[in-house]
């Protein structure tokens, strides 16, 4: 049996932010995978091993949100983890009713936080 490297997924994220996620992906022997749009955020949870979508919301939660319930749903050994910058329970609550396995948003969106999640999330 063909044995896929898992991969970090990322939709919504800028280059820097994906880059200094590289060190945290290979430490647990994954690699990191870029997604622009949410039609190739499926393409890649479809063709890869993916352990891990990280999605940064905020920008456009209709479609983010949508994301993470289509992943959520046709990908359920996938961990959804949700990262954004507004302070708003009824947004975290949604998250976790969508299926994400973690939230983060302020106050606890520290960069540190996420790479404990995503340490914690990724199979070695």
């Amino acid at each position: 049996m063909l044995m896929h490297n898992a991969q970090l997924i990322t939709y919504g994220l800028d280059d820097s932010a994906a880059e200094r996620l590289q060190a945290v992906a290979r430490d647990r022997g994954a690699g990191v995978r870029v997604a622009r749009h949410a039609k190739a955020c499926l393409n890649l949870l479809r063709h890869g091993a993916a352990g891990v979508l990280l999605l940064r919301v905020g920008k456009n939660l209709e479609t983010e949100l949508g994301l993470l319930a289509q992943a959520a749903q046709q990908f359920p050994d996938t961990a959804c983890v949700v990262w954004g910058d507004a302070d708003h329970p009824r947004l975290a609550g949604l998250a976790w009713d969508l299926g994400a396995r973690a939230v983060l948003l302020p106050p606890l969106d520290d960069p540190e936080r996420l790479h404990d999640v995503l340490r914690r999330l990724l199979p070695e």
